[in-house]
């Protein structure tokens, strides 16, 4: 009966993404037409897409402290890839992600559409334009979510804030804030650093059906209650991962097997 209800939630959830975006799609072309902002649209629409989700998926989302308000520039850890929509239902964001996302089926076509940025990791020469595209983003329709790991995690620990993509902050000195999500799910459910938090070989469908197999799933979202402002990268990365650490629960305290993650 679980896997049957699991199976459901996962055919809901690809509907709801998909619907919600066909509803987004149409006015977007028209901004893009007219030469207006699009952002407003999208925003609106990833917020119904995010609470969506959490509703199919059975997400009961906490949030501690005051989420910022356009133009920002948010960092926090990366456990899954719920952490998207999570976010997304919270705050009118974008998000920085590896570039081999647009080109994956369908979800590239909606990322491009939906103004998320891509990186090439593996190509220095790549840093400094995203450092522009993100200056460029940050404005008073929306601002910027960065998972400085470049990669998600079980939850254990905050791994290594990578400097690179923190170079636009530190030259335009800019006030950075902070998060921090974690999951949570019942005793009697797998934990939720095995069913949630997305690391090791299992394929993206795979995990989502383990994910709908969960009854409930707590979700903890806390912002902190400052800004960042330093001028050099690495500092900037320090602090920031030392900022989060404070605000992060660890999801397990020990992990019993190897830790392999999932690049974003």
């Amino acid at each position: 009966m679980r896997k049957f209800t699991a199976f459901i939630k996962v055919i809901l959830f690809v509907s709801a993404t998909f619907l919600i975006y066909f509803a987004y799609l149409i006015p977007y072309m028209f901004t893009r037409i007219f030469r207006i902002h699009f952002e407003p649209i999208r925003n609106l629409c990833l917020r119904v897409w995010g609470k969506s989700i959490a509703f199919i998926l059975g997400l009961n989302v906490t949030v501690e402290g005051t989420p910022p308000k356009p133009p920002f520039f948010v960092v926090s850890n990366h456990l899954s890839y719920l952490d998207i929509p999570i976010y997304a239902s919270v705050i009118n964001t974008t998000f920085v992600s590896k570039s081999e996302v647009k080109h994956w089926p369908a979800i590239g076509f909606m990322a491009r559409t939906l103004g998320i940025l891509f990186v090439n990791r593996s190509l220095r020469s790549d840093v400094p334009r995203v450092n522009r595209e993100i200056s460029e983003q940050i404005n008073e329709r929306q601002g910027v979510v960065l998972f400085p790991e470049g990669m998600t995690s079980p939850g254990e620990k905050i791994l290594r804030f990578r400097p690179s993509l923190l170079q636009h902050a530190a030259d335009a000195n800019l006030e950075v804030s902070y998060a921090a999500i974690r999951y949570e799910t019942d005793p009697g459910d797998v934990p939720a650093y095995k069913s949630v938090c997305w690391w090791g070989k299992a394929p993206l469908h795979t995990h989502l059906l383990g994910v709908a197999a969960t009854k409930k799933i707590d979700v903890l979202v806390r912002f902190g209650d400052s800004t960042v402002t330093l001028n050099n990268r690495k500092e900037l990365a320090q602090e920031l991962q030392s900022r989060v650490e404070q605000l992060f629960i660890p999801v397990v305290d020990e992990l019993d097997e190897e830790f392999e993650p999932v690049k974003f």
